[in-house]
């Protein structure tokens, strides 16, 4: 795979970030060729900023105990980001296929209502 100027083989060691940039691009193609770290990076803080974004806790299946993480899902959009409270860091960007469903099979979701918590 080439990305800016890069080549990059099956099995390279690449940033997290940069790999996660390189799954929405090439793979998930939720973004269009050409979308950089610093892009994807600003849809992140659109998202978790905007008003009309969906908040949820929940704890994650797919680890081993569940971890606490955050989702944030803007409906006009559907970016999601997802905050893991453990690592301390935002674990993925990305347009579930499923929108909002995908939180609401979580464990224990909670959907935080934005105008009673005044966030």
């Amino acid at each position: 795979m080439r990305h800016e100027g890069v080549t990059y083989h099956r099995d390279a060691l690449v940033p997290t970030a940069l790999w996660h940039l390189l799954k929405r691009v090439y793979v998930d193609q939720d973004w269009p060729i050409g979308t950089d770290l610093d892009e994807l990076n600003e849809d992140a803080r659109t998202t978790i900023q905007r008003p009309d974004t969906e908040i949820y806790v929940y704890g994650y299946y797919r680890t081993d105990p569940p971890r606490l993480q955050w989702g944030f899902l803007n409906p006009e959009t559907g970016i999601s980001v997802i905050y893991d409270m453990e690592a301390r860091l935002i674990v993925t960007v990305f347009r579930p296929e499923e929108g909002s469903v995908f939180f609401e099979r979580q464990i224990g979701m909670a959907k935080i209502d934005r105008k009673e918590w005044n966030i």
